[in-house]
């Protein structure tokens, strides 16, 4: 029968833990890491062949060049 004592983990159980934890880690990051790539790819799939904002149209009637000058 017991008397309320606990037997004390298995040899290696922290150390287990421990290399547990880091594969946790390491996954988490390279799936961070991973998928912060994959959006810069896209970002840059987008913005290619786009016009800049600095040169974008800024009304219906205005194509992106100074006005005319009266004569």
């Amino acid at each position: 029968m017991p008397t309320g004592q606990s037997t004390p983990p298995p040899r290696g159980a922290g150390k287990f833990a421990a290399i547990a934890a880091v594969i946790v880690a390491m996954i988490i990051v390279v799936t961070f890491v991973g998928m912060n790539m994959q959006h810069a790819q896209t970002a840059k799939e987008q913005e290619a062949g786009q016009v800049k904002p600095a040169d974008a149209p800024m009304t219906e009637k205005d194509l992106g060049k100074l006005p005319a000058k009266p004569n």
